[in-house]
């Protein structure tokens, strides 16, 4: 946005370009949380499905009922 606007001005109108770019520049990093959300969720179901099977496998081990 090249000229500074004054959002607290209750006259400012802003144009529909205008917008545009705040929004671009409100939710800039919405992209990038999202993604590293993403990967988090994924690495703790990864983490949660190891853990259970090394479970699984040790109660078979130990003469368990497991899966």
């Amino acid at each position: 946005m090249s000229a500074r606007i004054n959002l607290a001005d209750p006259a400012f109108e802003p144009t529909g370009e205008q917008l545009q770019e705040l929004s671009r520049r409100a939710f800039a990093h919405v992209a990038a949380e999202r993604k590293a959300q993403l990967t988090a969720t994924r690495e703790r179901i990864r983490a949660g499905r190891a853990a259970l099977r090394k479970r699984l496998a040790e109660e078979r081990a130990r003469g368990g009922q497991g899966a």
